[in-house]
């Protein structure tokens, strides 16, 4: 392998960050870094990657001093650059041109993850900012309303999701219009858009969008793993979302549609009472 030219690949980035969108191959120089392309081009970052992920029409990037760079469309603020421009589309907009996201004074991002419209980080205090479009509770916030379309919701601003007293995230995924992640006491809670059971909560009722939802309020996803087993991963496509154990077993629960859920037939889980736990 050249010295000069290697490629990063962060095998578990694609198994805890990313859900209903894509990983990129990542390629690194002494000139900086590219994101490649499925047509062989590439787009210049001038820095190194360290982790990567795409929404739907949005694409954001960890450096290897723990910043974070987005690009793309940002109709809802899910770049984070304090403005609803798309960045990426024009020349000059992007390498050392495009300013990294303000996230609070002396904080570096562990990982990202994208949704449709919506960004969510893992800083290096082990908690979680999202930003972008707030409908359905997505964010975590307590409201529905959009963050990062101005540059006074980010930075200091911008709060952690309240996610319990002590708990922190040691990784996340965002699917379409919601967000899950595993804490460090190794259970899963999940908020946003719960039409189709996504969230695991039995119910189709969205967390997250309304005051008094987080925190300790916000229930533990029942997996109903066997003792000892814990929650290794979470995966998030667009209306459902997947949990890999410990013991490398996957459940997966929200719509059944198209037989996403891998159960034989294409009944919904986790929008009704009694789905969850061992039922799942």
């Amino acid at each position: 392998m050249s010295a000069r030219r290697h490629t990063i690949i962060a095998l578990t980035t694609i198994i805890a960050l990313t859900g209903m969108f894509s990983v990129r191959r990542v390629v690194a120089d002494s000139s900086g870094a590219s994101v490649t392309r499925a047509d062989g081009s590439s787009t210049q970052i001038s820095a190194l990657t360290r982790w990567l992920a795409t929404g739907e029409q949005h694409t954001c990037v960890v450096l290897d001093n723990g910043t974070l760079k987005c690009f793309g469309s940002n109709s809802a603020g899910q770049i984070g650059s304090g403005g609803t421009l798309t960045l990426g589309d024009g020349a000059g907009e992007m390498g050392d041109a495009l300013a990294a996201v303000r996230l609070g004074t002396g904080r570096t991002v562990r990982a990202v993850s994208a949704g449709a419209l919506h960004t969510c980080v893992l800083l290096d205090d082990a908690s979680v900012k999202c930003f972008g479009e707030g409908s359905k509770g997505r964010l975590g916030s307590g409201a529905e309303d959009d963050l990062g379309r101005s540059s006074a919701t980010m930075g200091d601003a911008l709060l952690p999701v309240d996610l319990g007293a002590g708990r922190t995230a040691v990784s996340l995924a965002t699917g379409g219009a919601h967000t899950c992640a595993v804490l460090n006491d190794a259970s899963v809670k999940c908020w946003g858009d719960n039409g189709d059971g996504q969230l695991g909560l039995g119910d189709t009722a969205a967390r997250g969008d309304a005051p008094g939802e987080m925190g300790d309020a916000l229930a533990i996803v029942d997996l109903g793993w066997p003792s000892g087993v814990t929650t290794r991963s979470l995966a998030a496509g667009d209306v459902h979302t997947c949990a890999m154990s410990s013991a490398g077993s996957v459940k997966c629960w929200g719509s059944g549609a198209n037989g996403r859920l891998g159960s034989g037939d294409e009944v919904s889980r986790g929008d009704e009472p009694g789905e969850m736990g061992a039922s799942l």
